[in-house]
């Protein structure tokens, strides 16, 4: 076989490995691997194999996965999620639908320090859904909200999924952050616009004046600002130092994981859920240097086929526009995001196609947004996307279809926010200084 051959039959084999169900950072790694032995022998392929390994867990750029994940598993379990739902009450009751919108509300502020739409989603389906199931609202109403609202984890900054692009396309991490600020802000309002519209096709059973007057505790804008104190102080502190140029990314999720272990020990968390957060921690990092290990040899199988330079120049050759282009990488991403887990996905396919975007003169920031955006779509896509079943796990005994049919409004809102975003690339790129 030819180094093109071996290339493509190598990304073939991947995607159905991992459909199958096979870890994927073992699936690149075996794949990289075979695929890399095939084109230059094996004995290249082990040095490859060994080099990758020691350079990725060894690259002082790589250290902020552990540290920003650590960050939100210690806000997670020091109950900051809870204060957090309760200082959205403030600011919703009396709407129809308050209760979903609260969830909503602080789901976005939560994803300002927890940086994952899995984490998101079922922190916030935990504390928010028993509120709304005792007050009467439709199933359909509060999981479909709190699905979508945990895909605000993977966009709003820190962003572990936008941190991992930077990364491996090489961008400034502190650019891709500010690049997903507004399309973060442009999601919440959209979902906020959903909830109001469904709150009229699926009322709560109680009257929504009384149900969030009596669910809120009373209080004026300084409780709300004390309940939302601590994800305040932690974004501020993080992002301000970052972007002061007080200190690096790195150095920024050092600080953050160093005040959010503050903040959880004066708010006096139980050892146990100290303990879990760390352990969390570390089991996603370990998951997460796996697949980088994978992406890392497998990207030795693209270069040495030669496989992103035929598919661009496939490409061009094909008479496609780049606009063309764009949406066909963006429908996969799509029908991808229904099995695949949000940083997996990038990770295997950014390498793939970045070289195409470029060539296609996308700018590679916009592109980053535009790419997490379509995957957090992905991420609540029926009937398979994988913040339904977050939700399901967190809310016993409701059935998937009830959660598959409250998230389709959100879906739409989500395609009407693609939309947007390219129509106006300006959105992603005002606040980076890129236009």
């Amino acid at each position: 076989m030819t180094p093109l051959a071996i290339g493509i039959a190598a990304i073939a084999v991947m995607f159905v490995i991992v459909i199958l169900g096979a870890p994927i950072g073992l699936a690149m790694i075996a794949v990289g691997f075979a695929g890399f032995s095939a084109i230059v022998g094996v004995a290249p392929a082990l040095s490859v194999l060994k080099t990758a390994a020691f350079e990725t867990v060894t690259s002082y750029s790589f250290t902020l996965i552990p540290l920003f994940l650590l960050m939100g598993n210690l806000i997670s379990r020091s109950g900051v999620a809870s204060d957090l739902f309760k200082g959205a009450l403030l600011l919703t009751r009396g709407w129809a639908g308050g209760l979903a919108a609260a969830g909503m509300t602080a789901s976005a502020v939560f994803s300002t320090v927890s940086g994952s739409s899995l984490a998101t989603a079922s922190t916030m389906t935990r504390v928010a859904y028993p509120e709304m199931k005792a007050h009467g609202y439709d199933t359909r109403l509060s999981t479909g909200s709190l699905a979508a609202g945990g895909t605000l984890g993977i966009l709003i900054p820190p962003s572990i999924a936008l941190m991992l692009y930077a990364l491996i396309t090489e961008q400034s991490v502190g650019t891709m952050f500010l690049a997903g600020i507004l399309p973060g802000v442009l999601a919440f309002a959209l979902y906020i616009v959903t909830i109001l519209i469904m709150a009229r096709f699926w009322p709560p059973v109680t009257d929504p004046a009384q149900t969030e007057a009596v669910a809120a505790e009373r209080g004026g804008p300084l409780e709300v600002l004390r309940l939302f104190a601590p994800a305040i102080v932690l974004f501020g502190l993080v992002m301000g130092g970052l972007y002061g140029n007080f200190f690096t990314p790195t150095e920024a999720g050092g600080v953050g994981a160093a005040l959010a272990l503050i903040f959880a020990l004066w708010r006096r968390t139980p050892r146990a859920e100290l303990i879990a957060a760390f352990s969390e921690a570390i089991v996603s990092s370990g998951a997460i240097f796996l697949i980088l290990i994978g992406a890392e040899v497998f990207g030795f199988v693209l270069s040495t086929s030669q496989l992103s330079g035929a598919l661009v120049g496939f490409l061009s050759d094909s008479g496609f526009t780049s606009w063309q282009v764009l949406l066909a990488i963006l429908l996969f991403y799509v029908v991808l995001g229904c099995f695949m887990e949000s940083l997996a996905m990038i990770l295997l396919t950014v390498p793939i196609f970045f070289p195409v975007i470029l060539a296609n003169g996308f700018d590679p920031i916009w592109f980053g947004v535009i790419a997490v955006v379509t995957v957090e779509l992905g991420m609540i896509t029926p009937p398979v996307g994988m913040n339904l079943f977050m939700v399901k796990s967190a809310s016993r005994g409701v059935p998937l279809t009830k959660i598959i049919a409250g998230v389709v409004p959100f879906v739409v809102a989500d395609v009407i926010r693609l939309g947007i975003l390219l129509a106006f690339p300006a959105i992603s790129l005002l606040l980076t200084g890129r236009l």
